[in-house]
């Protein structure tokens, strides 16, 4: 069996360069590699086209990277909780593809299967069909979109081992499972790394087959998007 075993995030992401395409797992906060963005931070990589849910806020997550005009091209579904992200956005300063989020999982998912394009009906007569085929199925209009090429796609993971299999926690198995195998390389970043044939088979998520290297990540801040608590009951 493979050890894909990475000691470093900054090992794991050798060969991500400027102007390459980045698919990053997460929701909101939730389950988005911290470890791997911070570094790209650090690595000063630019020109980047990111494809991921949403772009974090501003102080963190792939904020962090808008900050710092590192990114291109976003290819997400939603803006809301970032403002810097809106404000290039809305000024032209970054490029934007707002994509149905049920159809940004699913160019994730045809990637990772081989599958080159797709129909869906989600976005006909809209902005999002323009410029592309539309057929009809049963009756209803569909448009034909197209599996995502990337160069990289990075995934957090609550618990993995040396052989690149992945088991997902709670509301992080959202964009991080799509996304695994959906580039040419794949980088798992996971809070425990165990040897391989520790992890119950029955309990593995994403088999090893669609990662290339894995490491071990720290200091997980893990924070609240938005925080939303209740009065005790007296």
């Amino acid at each position: 069996m493979i050890n894909k075993k990475i000691n470093t995030v900054q090992d794991a992401l050798q060969g991500i360069e400027n102007g390459m395409t980045i698919m990053l797992g997460g929701f909101g906060l939730c389950g988005i590699p911290e470890n791997s963005i911070a570094e790209l931070v650090k690595k000063e990589t630019t020109d980047l086209t990111c494809i991921s849910n949403n772009a974090g806020v501003d102080d963190f997550g792939l904020g962090l990277l808008l900050q710092k005009r590192q990114i291109k091209k976003m290819i997400s579904s939603y803006v809301g909780e970032n403002v810097e992200f809106e404000r290039q956005m809305l000024s032209g300063e970054l490029e934007v593809d707002l994509i149905p989020q049920g159809t940004l999982a699913e160019r994730c998912r045809a990637a990772q299967a081989g599958i080159p394009a797709f129909f869906t009906p989600a976005g006909y007569g809209t902005e999002v069909a323009e410029g592309k085929e539309v057929r009809e199925f049963n009756g209803k209009m569909h448009v034909m979109e197209l599996a995502f090429k990337a160069d990289f796609a990075i995934v957090k993971a609550w618990k993995g081992d040396t052989a690149g299999n992945l088991i997902f926690k709670g509301t992080a198995r959202n964009f991080n499972p799509c996304m695994a195998g959906a580039a040419k390389i794949t980088i798992a970043e996971v809070e425990e790394l165990v040897e391989a044939g520790t992890l119950d088979p029955n309990q593995i998520h994403i088999p090893g087959i669609f990662v290339q290297r894995i490491f071990q990540g720290e200091q997980y801040e893990k924070r609240i998007e938005q925080r939303t608590t209740r009065k005790r009951d007296s």
